[in-house]
């Protein structure tokens, strides 16, 4: 299990307006102490991984620390735009930015991650990756470590797998449900940005169509987990333009998200 302290949290945690970060149009504040549907809760800041931080420096004069910033602030406003529509959706990018990083601060130190198999309804949803994306059609997904001539045969999990947000302070979601009063609360549990791992060992500059795939944990106020999993789209290998995923290829992925919410 993963842990993330609040003392990383509150050194490198920012949390600017969505107007600054992102550019799929702006989102109204959502910070009345009243009631709301869904919470959502952004990607911690080390839960990010990508394949594609080089090709946008090149092209857009961008930092990793910048680039990070802005898929996270995107991706959040991704999601509570794809919400909008049915739901009164929270995003912590709309309130004051001290009261937003306290709390999830808070939240952060409150959670724990799991990596978990990927459940048999997201392995039928991404049949179509899987030519591009898996290891090698040919070895088994998962052998039991054995035994032969005398010497250990290591074991071998090539099964996919998601990063799944576990409870560890089990006061976490009563104590959210006096502060935001929702129904469910989602979390963005990791961001990965991936070529094909055929390709994991091309050279940065090669053209190989990458998977964009976001990781994500649902509760009910409860404390009822209602969906886990991950939802994934591909991105084209000629697109490095971070506007350009972040409108089109993050409301694809947030798209298919929200459908696990009831």
């Amino acid at each position: 299990m993963i842990r993330i302290l609040s003392v990383l949290i509150l050194a490198i945690l920012s949390i600017p307006a969505f107007s600054q970060e992102t550019t799929i149009g702006d989102a109204k504040s959502t910070a009345s102490a009243g009631s709301n549907d869904i919470v959502i809760i952004p990607f911690g800041p080390n839960l990010y991984i990508s394949d594609i931080d080089f090709q946008i420096e090149q092209s857009q004069g961008l930092t990793n620390s910048e680039i990070k910033a802005k898929f996270r602030a995107g991706l959040d406003q991704s999601v509570y735009l794809a919400l909008k529509p049915k739901l009164n959706p929270f995003s912590y990018y709309t309130i004051d930015e001290n009261e937003s990083r306290t709390e999830l601060s808070k939240i952060y130190s409150s959670i724990g991650y799991n990596y978990e198999l990927i459940p048999q309804e997201n392995k039928e949803e991404e049949k179509k990756f899987i030519n591009k994306f898996k290891k090698n059609e040919t070895k088994k997904e998962y052998t039991k470590a054995t035994i032969s001539n005398g010497e250990v045969v290591s074991e071998v999990d090539n099964r996919e797998k998601y990063m799944k947000t576990v409870l560890s302070d089990k006061s976490l979601i009563d104590e959210l449900n006096t502060t935001r009063k929702a129904k469910y609360y989602l979390f963005i549990n990791q961001l990965d940005i991936k070529r094909g791992t055929e390709n994991q060992y091309a050279a940065s500059h090669q053209k190989t169509e990458r998977k964009i795939s976001v990781h994500y944990t649902i509760f009910d106020n409860q404390q009822k987990e209602i969906s886990s999993g991950l939802v994934s789209t591909i991105l084209p290998s000629s697109e490095n333009d971070i506007n350009t995923i972040i409108k089109t290829y993050f409301t694809q992925v947030s798209e298919k998200l929200i459908q696990k919410i009831p």
